[in-house]
């Protein structure tokens, strides 16, 4: 199954990457990380920047190290884009796993994972280099072994939950919420089967289990953070973060002060199309699970449900933006609910294959009567997951609900209005001149945090050239440009995205703050601005 889903999200890839040139831009930036850590001017981990979490950066690098013998992997896109066709293909091997180990039939089994493997959602999101598919693979793999554990109190289980969860985190930040619902449960299912004096040891203790390696990378990951850009959490404090980016460009999304009723109503359409029989398989699982006093139920609940949770209270509180991908651990909770409903009682398989063979007519006659409840399963199945194919789709298409995948799939299913790639070189004009120039290293002051100078920094045949934030002396070289031999800038206009230089400089873009000359004005495409390149001629007036 695993080597099937990965035959065919690398097709998408392809298609994604060299038919349609669809390259999402947090896509790009998490490849980009990885870029500046192996290729920029000075080798250090430090470059891969702590405004998003690293995992997927890191991942990123492994193909990155090969882009000398195969350049479509930074050109194209290609090596995000195998990193997230090996992550959703391990999720979709997780799924598969879980229901079986859940004792759910082959064939409503098999159907459960086609419809999760099949959803749009986890087709385009398994190919398109994002760190969803990473985010999906982790939290899945968490609720697996975290329902293992609790059906046999298995240790080793509880320590690969707690492996897999701190991953979640270093993959995104909803790991916290993952982990908070997830540890709790934890603390109660662990205190409850234990003799009475031991309750309370035995919860805290498995608990400590659970959440260490998640402590250790949250801490970890903030001392980091704080040691090297003097900020804990940069993805909030920084003016690159999310939090700016809500101040900037937030109420355009109904992220701002007020409209609570628009963001409810938001979020109703979000998971009405992403999961529209998600209230329903909650209930029945959980009617299920009363009735069988099963308490696996628990791990998809709290694992899954604790992300999702992340983004319903992020949302309402300004914190996250209202993507549609944001909601995308409905679909695997919707198929894993589905298949604890159908799985038999007490979790024991029940496949043909691992039955004796039927003797006798009482025994055939018993084994069609378990085929016809097989097809009836897989019927409810199909029933239950299966219009979310239909209602994803159109989400995706809607501009309302897809904000994000109707114009990144435009390319796809609307040509006719889909904008000009950023594939050619003509789409990147600076880039083109500045090789022209064949200039030295270090020799070209730039901000990256926009996708024209990312993607050029990336595409380009010495990157080295370039100065840019994540590099360890950007701050002192941007103080006095030509002190420190570095002749050129490259700046966009104000407003929108933040921007270092402009910030520095609020006149650099118009006439040079008195410190720089024209050299070029290059044309807006549909990936760059209008850029300014500079020629530093002068020290600058900062202190």
């Amino acid at each position: 199954m695993g080597a099937v889903a990965v035959a065919v999200y690398g097709v998408v890839a392809g298609l994604l990457d060299f038919r349609y040139d669809v390259f999402p831009p947090d896509s790009v930036f998490r490849m980009a990380n990885a870029f500046y850590v192996l290729y920029s001017r000075h080798f250090h981990l430090a470059a891969i920047g702590f405004v998003w979490n690293p995992l997927t950066s890191v991942a990123d690098m492994v193909p990155l190290a090969f882009k000398d013998l195969w350049p479509a992997l930074v050109t194209h896109d290609v090596a995000a884009s195998a990193v997230s066709v090996l992550c959703m293909a391990g999720a979709v091997h997780q799924v598969r796993a879980m229901l079986a180990e859940w004792g759910v039939d082959r064939l409503p089994r098999l159907v459960l994972v086609a419809l999760f493997a099949l959803n749009p959602m986890i087709l385009f999101y398994g190919a398109n280099g994002m760190s969803e598919a990473l985010y999906v693979f982790t939290t899945v793999a968490v609720a697996r072994y975290l329902g293992r554990w609790i059906a046999s109190d298995d240790t080793l289980s509880l320590v690969y939950a707690a492996a897999m969860l701190g991953l979640c985190y270093l993959a995104r930040e909803e790991g916290v919420a993952v982990a908070v619902v997830s540890g709790l449960v934890v603390l109660v299912v662990s205190a409850r089967r234990a003799p009475g004096p031991r309750r309370a040891v035995s919860g805290l203790a498995d608990a400590v289990v659970y959440l260490f390696l998640f402590v250790a990378s949250f801490v970890g990951w903030a001392f980091a953070s704080l040691v090297i850009t003097g900020s804990a959490f940069a993805q909030f404090t920084s003016q690159y973060g999310n939090s700016a980016q809500i101040r900037e460009y937030g109420s355009t999304y109904h992220v701002a002060p007020g409209h609570y009723l628009g963001r409810l109503a938001h979020e109703g359409h979000d998971l009405v199309a992403i999961a529209p029989l998600l209230p329903v398989l909650v209930v029945a699982a959980l009617v299920v699970a009363r009735r069988r006093r099963d308490l696996r139920i628990l791990a998809p609940v709290s694992v899954l449900g604790g992300g999702i949770l992340f983004t319903l209270a992020g949302y309402l509180d300004n914190l996250v933006f209202p993507w549609f991908r944001f909601y995308i651990l409905c679909i695997p909770l919707a198929v894993l609910l589905a298949g604890f409903v159908l799985a038999p009682a007490r979790g024991r398989g029940t496949d043909a294959a691992d039955a004796t063979p039927a003797r006798g007519a009482q025994e055939v006659r018993a084994a069609r009567s378990r085929r016809w409840v097989t097809l009836a399963a897989a019927g409810v199945a199909v029933v239950a997951v299966g219009p979310s194919l239909v209602t994803t789709t159109m989400g995706m298409d809607n501009r309302a609900v897809g904000i994000e995948e109707s114009g990144q799939l435009a390319a796809v299913f609307h040509p006719a209005r889909f904008r000009p790639p950023p594939s050619t070189a003509s789409e990147v004009p600076v880039l083109a001149y500045l090789e022209a120039m064949h200039l030295p290293d270090g020799d070209v002051l730039t901000d990256d945090a926009y996708d024209c100078m990312a993607t050029a920094i990336v595409r380009s045949d010495n990157p080295r050239i370039f100065v840019i934030t994540n590099d360890a002396d950007f701050q002192r070289i941007l103080a006095d440009p030509i002190a420190w031999k570095t002749h050129f800038v490259v700046v966009p206009p104000p407003g929108g995205v933040y921007n270092a230089l402009n910030a520095a400089y609020p006149d650099l873009y118009r006439d040079g703050a008195g410190f720089a000359t024209l050299v070029h004005t290059f044309r807006s495409t549909s990936l760059c601005p209008t850029l300014r390149l500079y020629r530093v001629v002068r020290h600058t007036d900062t202190p």
